[in-house]
């Protein structure tokens, strides 16, 4: 686990929690958007017990996918509440929907989004320009494939690799043990 860097990625939950889970997921994946929809009330339901952790893995280094993981990461660097606000719209019909517009779309619906919730529009521009959020996404991609990650999503459960959207009846056994 300390080989995952996570320090550098989007996390909830508390840092010693009983389970820790490191997800490698792309916005574009429908398994990844089944998966987030049936963990994310498992974190509302056991907030202290579970630290869930984001890594990008779009596979490739450019093209849609790529872009939204890039933007998402962008609007890391204005704080975590920006992040799970993108990272959530992209993992609801009306953002797979969006994504597939053009790039400059995408960005302004994000710009948008970080409006309407008093988020730092120009943070997240400076971030996206400057690279920064292309760097975190090549940082995770670089991850991954050092792990030999071949599909999404994939998560890694208290140092145990799972594949796959079931992994979430999975965890249940974690909060148990």
């Amino acid at each position: 686990m300390a080989t995952l860097n996570l320090e550098k990625s989007a996390f909830l939950g508390p840092r010693g929690a009983k389970v820790t889970v490191v997800e490698f997921s792309n916005f574009q994946c429908p398994y990844c958007m089944d998966s987030w929809t049936k963990l994310k009330p498992l974190l509302e339901k056991h907030p202290k017990e579970i630290r869930y952790v984001f890594k990008h893995f779009p596979f490739q280094r450019e093209g849609t996918t790529f872009e939204l993981s890039e933007m998402a990461a962008a609007a890391q660097e204005v704080g975590p509440e920006a992040f799970w606000l993108i990272h959530d719209f992209f993992f609801t019909n009306d953002g797979q929907n969006v994504a597939k517009l053009e790039r400059k779309a995408v960005q302004m619906k994000v710009e948008q989004l970080l409006r309407e919730k008093n988020q730092g529009v120009k943070a997240f521009r400076a971030a996206l320009e400057s690279g920064k959020g292309r760097q975190r996404v090549l940082e995770d991609m670089a991850l991954g494939n050092k792990m030999r990650i071949t599909g999404t999503p994939t998560k890694i459960v208290n140092g145990d690799i799972i594949v796959g959207s079931n992994a979430d009846n999975a965890l249940e056994r974690y909060l148990t043990d």
